[in-house]
């Protein structure tokens, strides 16, 4: 880190007397590495109403302790579940050379992000979970068409009031359920890739890994050379626990009077989807404890998203899901919702220094 900041105060500026132009940005909101719109944990202001049609949630586990709901049908009577995101991108001391050459410009700087994703029934009333993301790392771009990014990513899922509602019975909370219980990915090591290869389609991909030091709560999808250790049987060396994003966007003024209409298409793999844990697949293989099954395939997510800009501070989008209920605590169930919803932008920033100016 020390050697990214010597080369961002110290050798970037000397180069200005090699005849580049050259701006320094405190911060931005327009990030150097944009995150999805079609991602369901990303960083942003918005509000959606969504339409759980298959899927809600009636159980959950921890570890392989499965806990059922009391009132499992109380969910499916609402009107709609209620999702928000509150969080942003931030980019920090970004360095941005201009010169004479096709990769012009070249930027680096720091890069952060976080938010708080919450999902509540449909009465608004009580909240069902949330989820908390951060990012810090460092981020490139060149010629406006390649971007890179990576740091260290923290994902954590917590239950909420709804949880706790349909768990009371006699006013006391299911036996063995622990209310500290998360799904949990604590500082895993992120890299993203993107790329711009014309003016209104993007491509890109994010790959999550651990690290000896990762904490992975359910502890059953936990490499086995962490130093945890696996909690699961038969998990090989070679189990990385990795989570691969990809997707692609695409993004035109259909209407002349408005701004960029998005559309975007994500898909999500994980590799627990290796891990046997739900009851009934454990009866079926004849097993009691979870383990490592090398002939199941990953865990996959597909989710769409249309957008369309307002104007520079507002947009409205559309979404459909296929994987994961809302909130990642519920990751055993299988959930598809529709949402529609609307989202805050914002792009500026406070310059520090441009020579072009």
């Amino acid at each position: 880190m020390k050697k990214i900041v010597f080369f961002i105060l110290i050798l970037i500026p000397a180069l200005l007397f090699a005849g580049f132009d050259y701006k320094l940005e405190l911060l931005s909101f327009k990030p150097t590495f944009t995150e999805s719109s079609a991602d369901r944990s990303r960083s942003a202001l918005d509000f959606q109403y969504a339409d759980v049609y298959k899927g809600y949630p009636t159980y959950f586990y921890q570890n392989e302790t499965k806990f059922t709901l009391n009132d499992e049908g109380a969910w499916r009577v609402k009107p709609f579940f209620a999702v928000y995101h509150l969080g942003e991108t931030l980019s920090l001391f970004r360095n941005t050379l201009y010169f004479d050459n096709f990769l012009s410009p070249i930027s680096l700087g720091l890069e952060i992000h976080g938010s708080l994703t919450s999902v509540m029934e449909g009465e608004v009333a009580d909240t069902i979970g949330y989820d908390g993301v951060y990012f810090y790392g460092i981020s490139a771009s060149v010629a406006d068409m390649v971007a890179a990014r990576f740091g260290y990513n923290h994902y954590c899922s917590h239950y909420g009031d709804g949880t706790y509602k349909y768990m009371e019975k006699e006013e006391a909370v299911t036996p063995g359920f622990s209310e500290w219980y998360k799904y949990l990915r604590m500082d895993s090591l992120l890299f993203g890739l993107s790329i711009k290869p014309i003016e209104y389609i993007r491509v890109y991909g994010d790959v999550s890994f651990d690290m000896p030091s990762t904490y992975v709560i359910p502890e059953i999808f936990s490499p086995s050379w962490t130093k945890y250790g696996a909690r699961a049987e038969d998990v090989p060396d070679s189990y990385n626990n990795l989570i691969i994003d990809v997707g692609c966007e695409v993004e035109y003024p259909v209407f002349d009077s408005l701004g960029m209409t998005r559309l975007s298409y994500q898909m999500k793999a994980y590799e627990e989807g290796k891990i046997v844990y739900k009851e009934e697949d454990l009866a079926q293989a004849g097993r009691t404890k979870a383990f490592y099954d090398p002939n199941r395939p990953w865990e996959f997510e597909h989710t769409f998203n249309l957008a369309q800009e307002i104007n520079d501070f507002i947009s409205f989008d559309i979404t459909w899901h296929i994987g994961r209920f809302m909130a990642n605590m519920y990751y055993s169930t299988r959930t598809n919702y529709v949402s529609i919803g609307a989202r805050l932008n914002y792009d500026g920033g406070v310059t520090l220094f441009d020579t072009r100016k």
